[in-house]
Formats: C-alpha cells, structure tokens, sequence
C-alpha cells in the first residue's frame, strides 16, 4: 500500500473520530454542563476560612539567642510539638496539624540575610478559632523559651552577685593591690549589669507587637474551576465517544462470531 492509500486510510479514520464525537454532541454537552454545576454548587457551600498570624521574636541573653530560628520553626511544625499543646489546650491534634504551620522570616541584604522572627500561621473556619490557636502556640513556644531564659541569666546573676561579695571584701581592705583590683572588678561589674538590664542584648521572647493579625483566606476564583470541571468532562466524554466507536467492529465481529 503506497503514502497516499495510507493516508486516505488515516483521514477515513479520523473523519469516522470525529463523526462519533459528533453524533454524541449533546451527551457530551450534558455532561460538562452536568460537571460545571457540581464544581459550582460545592465552591459555594465551601466553609470560608479564615487565617491568622502571630510573629514571634526570639529572646536572647547576652546578645545570644534563646534557640535557633529555624530549628523553633521545626519544633511547631512537629507532631510532638502540636500533640502536647492539644493536651493543653483541648484543640484536636488533627486540626493543630492541618491548621498551624511555622516559617524562619529572613530580613537583612541580600547577600547576607538573617532570620529576624518565626511566623506562625493558623487556619480556621473562623477568625476567632484561627486567632486562637495562632495565640495558643505563640504563648506555648513562649513558656519553653521563658524557661531557657531564667535558666541562662541565672548564671550571668550568680556572676554578678559574686562580683559584688568581692567587692565589698576589697574595700574593706587598704592596700593599692586591692584598689587596683577593685576598680576592675567595679568596671566588669558595671558591664554586667548594664547587659541584663538593656532590652536590646537581653530580653525575653515576645510577639511582635502583641497581637495576632488575622484575616479571610483568599479563595481561587469560582468560574476558573468550573471551566476547568466542564473542559475536563467534555474532553473525557469525547474520548469515550471516540473509543466506543473504534472498539464498536470489534464488537461486532465477535458478536457474529458466537
């Protein structure tokens, strides 16, 4: 069979394709109609959904942080994390875990970025609920951190009280040795103290601000996913068509055959 036979065999075919398609134009047109209305009708009875955010801020003693950006983030984002903090506030495991989800935020040049706070974001199907729980694990990561402050400034405390016992102990004493001493001690004394009470190298983890930001979750546009919904069922409808057709010989010889 030579090029041209081939293609005229291709072409009867493809016209035999299309005529079937054809012939099931309104099954096909049902159905996407069919399709397009159920995408529309379970967009609509969607529950909105609401999101909030808490930013969180990393405490530090002595200029060193509490814990590390990143590996905070993980710990949120951690079944274990997220199980003890439903025991303690009574908020079901699965919705914490379908709900919360934390990210280290990078600030700085480009070349050099740093994490700058842990954002915490919750989602729910209303705005208090999101807040909520937004608040409830801030306040959890909070409590953790708070104890790894007391726990590291008591050293830099104990420190400072043993500077001040020395101290009075070189006073008391005459000689330019122990003046010479103390005057050291007095400077080491003042620089300690001066780093506790600065906000800026020792402070406890907070929360940006002291709120959580919360808002209506951005939906996708309703008609994308109808359109979408109708094309794929008239697309899968006419291939049916088509393969019915072309299986329909088939069919038939075998029917004749019994």
């Amino acid at each position: 069979m030579n090029d041209p036979q081939i293609e005229a065999t291709q072409d009867l075919k493809l016209d035999r394709y299309f005529a079937a398609v054809w012939r099931a134009k309104y099954l096909i047109l049902l159905g996407a109609l069919a399709a397009a209305a159920a995408t529309f009708l379970l967009a609509r009875n969607q529950p909105a959904q609401y999101n909030a955010t808490a930013n969180l801020e990393i405490g530090r003693v002595w200029r060193e942080p509490l814990a590390d950006y990143y590996l905070t983030a993980e710990m949120i984002n951690s079944a274990g994390f997220l199980r003890e903090l439903s025991e303690k506030s009574g908020i079901k495991a699965n919705h914490l875990r379908q709900s919360v989800k934390a990210e280290a935020v990078e600030g700085g040049p480009r070349r050099e970025r740093y994490p700058i706070l842990v954002r915490i974001a919750a989602s729910s199907g209303s705005a208090e609920e999101a807040a909520g729980i937004a608040q409830a694990v801030a306040s959890e990561v909070i409590a953790r951190h708070d104890k790894l402050f007391d726990e590291a400034l008591a050293a830099r405390v104990e420190r400072q009280r043993g500077l001040e016992r020395q101290l009075e102990e070189l006073r008391a004493q005459a000689s330019p040795a122990a003046r010479e001493l103390a005057m050291k001690l007095e400077s080491e004394l003042a620089e300690l103290k001066s780093n506790i009470s600065s906000p800026t190298i020792t402070r406890k983890s907070r929360m940006m601000e002291e709120r959580v930001a919360s808002s209506a979750a951005a939906e996708p546009p309703v008609w994308r996913g109808v359109a979408v919904s109708a094309l794929i069922a008239a697309l899968v409808l006419a291939g049916s068509a088509a393969l019915f057709d072309h299986l329909r010989p088939f069919r038939k010889g075998k029917a004749a055959g019994k």
